[in-house]
């Protein structure tokens, strides 16, 4: 018998032609889909639904509330010449919404794991690559691809098309532009565009302004980016001098700048306004 803890009522309903292991774990309420397959080790927490043909591997941990459309395949193995089958997992938050075609790869190395947080919605035909870490909120749109090793932080906006370099970081609040390119890291509460050089191109105000900053937040945020991609200074050393800052968020994006191993966008040349009318 599948391993339920659960009374007749809210029993998962399984369509009769899906394939589910009795070693997999069902929540309450879960819906599996005709021509699922649900192989054994898989957690699949309260309230969850599975579209049709949705393929579950064994080392999936999927969380209560979360929707899974036609054809997505979580857990898959990591296209990764360095995979030896070893044990490895996926972790996935939270009410994500996972739409059709998606594919999410377990890590490389041994119990190394690739984790999705809560709320993150994953659009039709986009991939997370092995040993990814995406935090909450964050969006893929069609066609977005995450290699392996990416860090993706919370809310952040991966547009149509792009891609994200192995071992790149997207900062908190960050938009990445469609078809864009990213083989830099693309700093926190940013635009960022275009590809081989990726250029900052401007403060994410909008962004801002709908996580609750206020305006004295914003222009504090604006005025370190402009500093560190406009000003022609080095950015490193301009993060130097933003880490003393009294803001949090100012800190946060000069830490970034410091911790950064392969190096962040390339500045935007020329003049251009924000979305607050001020010229940069």
């Amino acid at each position: 018998m599948l391993k339920l803890s659960m009374s007749t009522a809210t029993s998962p309903r399984i369509h009769p032609t899906a394939v589910v292991d009795a070693r997999a774990e069902l929540g309450a309420g879960v819906e599996v889909g005709p021509y699922c397959v649900v192989e054994a080790g898989a957690r699949i927490g309260e309230g969850c639904t599975l579209g049709p043909s949705v393929h579950v591997f064994g080392c999936v941990e999927l969380g209560a509330g979360s929707s899974v459309r036609t054809g997505s395949v979580l857990g898959g193995e990591p296209q990764d010449l360095k995979y030896k089958d070893e044990p490895s997992r996926v972790v996935i938050g939270a009410r994500c919404r996972i739409h059709e075609h998606v594919t999410v790869h377990r890590g490389t190395g041994a119990n190394t794991v690739t984790t999705l947080g809560d709320e993150v919605m994953l659009m039709a035909g986009s991939h997370v690559g092995h040993n990814c870490r995406v935090e909450k909120n964050v969006i893929l749109v069609n066609g977005a691809m995450l290699g392996g090793h990416v860090h993706v932080a919370e809310r952040a906006f991966i547009s149509g098309g792009a891609a994200v370099h192995q071992f790149c970081r997207v900062g908190r609040l960050t938009l990445v532009a469609a078809m864009s390119a990213v083989t830099k890291d693309a700093p926190p509460f940013s635009i960022v565009t275009g590809g081989y050089p990726l250029r900052w191109r401007a403060p994410n105000t909008v962004g801002l302004r709908r996580a609750g900053f206020d305006s004295e937040r914003r222009a504090a945020v604006r005025h370190a980016l402009w500093s560190l991609f406009r000003s022609g200074e080095s950015a490193r050393q301009v993060a130097d001098e933003l880490f003393q800052s009294p803001v949090p968020e100012v800190v946060e994006l000069a830490r970034f700048v410091l911790e950064s191993k392969r190096g962040v966008c390339a500045g935007k040349r020329g003049r251009a306004h924000d979305d607050d009318g001020e010229t940069f």
